[in-house]
């Protein structure tokens, strides 16, 4: 995986199942009206993380929502398990992930594990432990609309120096950590957008980090990435709170 995309998939995690791509989009027109073209059909985003030619893709099971997206040229991708699926750009900064989890640092800049007991499973109950993070520069969350749903949206700012923290065992400033054992690292003057969104009674994270001194134009592809996102529930997606410990 590109290293600007800083989560690392777990072992467990890198081997899933094939998806199944349903195209449920209208193919023809009204009674009498010309016929319109046939919709594509989304690729299957795989396990692995593979370059991806420009298109539309689809991210089902294992992972617990159904993600639509469309990517421009250089962007690379995979789906980590039940709980992360990774898009970033092999030759650039701009990245994007969608992530479930309950584990969330006490203190990212003084890391001594995550909160006991796990954040709650309402959107509300994530954006307020995000927002609550000593250390990290946090907008007030508000409320968004995503992929055709609800939620709430807040910005996290890392410190522009870590020097004066005690990072984790791996000397990482910790943000949170997935189910599998994945996690959430930020840089010095990192800047992540954080969309939480209620997916069909399922709890989902959209992060699109920012890095220091990231072009333009990275940030442009990032952004027309986001604006292109559909959400499903997915087939079999239990609650939030029912997903394993690590």
């Amino acid at each position: 995986m590109n290293t600007q995309l800083r989560i690392v998939i777990a072992a467990a995690a890198v081997i899933v199942l094939a998806l199944i791509v349903v195209n449920a989009l209208p193919k023809s027109g009204g009674v009498g009206g010309p016929p319109t073209a046939p919709s594509p059909t989304p690729r299957s985003l795989t396990g692995a993380i593979v370059p991806m030619k420009p298109g539309t893709y689809l991210a089902a099971d294992p992972f617990l929502v159904r993600v639509t997206f469309t990517l421009p040229e250089g962007w690379e991708g995979g789906i980590g398990g039940p709980y992360l699926v990774a898009l970033d750009q092999a030759q650039g900064s701009g990245s994007v992930s969608f992530s479930i989890f309950t584990d969330v640092a006490v203190d990212p800049c003084h890391f001594n594990g995550f909160a006991n007991p796990p954040v709650g499973s309402s959107v509300d109950d994530l954006a307020t432990a995000l927002a609550s993070l000593p250390g990290v520069t946090a907008t007030s969350p508000g409320a968004v609309t995503l992929g055709g749903y609800q939620g709430k949206q807040l910005t996290l700012t890392a410190p522009a120096s870590f020097a004066t923290c005690t990072l984790s065992s791996d000397g990482q400033f910790r943000i949170w950590q997935l189910p599998l054992g994945a996690t959430n690292d930020m840089s010095p003057g990192e800047v992540d957008k954080i969309w939480i969104l209620d997916v069909g009674g399922q709890r989902l994270v959209v992060d699109a980090p920012q890095l220091l001194g990231e072009s333009a134009a990275d940030i442009a592809a990032v952004q027309g990435v986001l604006d292109s996102i559909h959400l499903a529930p997915g087939s079999s997606a239990p609650p939030a709170t029912a997903a394993p410990t690590p």
